[in-house]
């Protein structure tokens, strides 16, 4: 199912997002893990949402990793991702068809589709966008977001809202341009939030709210046209919607979070021959 969602005026940063930054936990077994991994989803989600936090906390990721090598990657839901290049394929050559002064307008997907894994731990979750075709971007103006959802572990709501945030500081922080939420629904749902009219600088964050009771964005591993992987966690610092720092999953993740709009691309360096 898809929701469309136009921009309403002077909604500008409307969704705070709280977090949870601390680790910890309930320590868990392998044979717990194995146990839940073997539920049936509708089981598992009753299970885990019957725990408390300190018990959810750290299991959740064990039971989905266990989850995803049980099952591999799930099939690509027809007309919902862009074709992607084989994972482990060369990046796409660069060229300098579009130097700079030359915006180039179309949707930033970093993605190769398949879900692999979801999260739900507290902070907020999506995608630093900094390049588009493999080159570094000078300007952005964001006109539309899409996501791709599930429901977190303990889902109880139907709401899935985002902040954008940019352009990136020296430590990883941004300043909240933008925000909104709209409703979600079914085991997986592909949101679009249209009409947007956002510069965000040379680079900048999407980022959903990642919170167990609501929709969570999907991640997978596999990148498009060998753009690398972009998935980030962000950090509020108690200073939210603005972040203060970001972790990056260690190059691992690419969030199922897009981004359209007029990009320009910073200007090649010319060739020394």
């Amino acid at each position: 199912m898809r929701w469309k969602l136009g921009v309403v005026c002077g909604m500008l940063m409307s969704v705070a997002f709280a977090q949870n930054d601390t680790g910890g936990g309930t320590s868990f077994t392998d044979a717990e893990v194995e146990r839940l991994a073997a539920l049936a989803p509708a089981e598992r989600r009753a299970e885990l949402q019957a725990m408390d936090p300190a018990q959810r906390r750290g299991l959740w990721f064990a039971v989905m990793s266990e989850v995803r090598a049980n099952r591999n990657a799930q099939q690509l839901v027809p007309g919902s991702y862009r074709a992607a290049t084989p994972e482990g394929a060369a990046p796409a050559e660069r060229t300098a068809a579009a130097g700079r002064g030359v915006a180039q307008s179309g949707l930033i997907q970093y993605d190769s589709g398949p879900t692999t894994i979801t999260f739900g731990g507290g902070a907020i979750i999506g995608n630093r966008f900094d390049t588009v075709a493999g080159r570094a971007i000078d300007s952005a103006t964001l006109t539309a977001i899409q996501a791709v959802v599930v429901p977190g572990p303990a889902n109880t709501t139907s709401s899935a809202g985002f902040v954008l945030l940019g352009p990136q500081t020296g430590g990883g922080g941004a300043m909240a341009l933008f925000s909104s939420f709209t409703l979600a629904s079914g085991a997986t749902d592909t949101l679009d939030f249209v009409g947007l009219n956002n510069p965000t600088g040379g680079s900048f964050y999407v980022l959903f709210g990642d919170f167990a009771s609501v929709y969570v964005p999907a991640f997978g591993p596999g990148t498009t046209m060998g753009q690398g992987r972009h998935g980030v966690v962000g950090y509020t610092g108690g200073m939210g919607p603005n972040i203060t720092s970001t972790f990056d999953f260690g190059g691992q993740f690419n969030s199922l979070v897009r981004a359209s709009g007029t990009i320009l691309p910073v200007e090649l360096l010319p060739n020394p021959e």
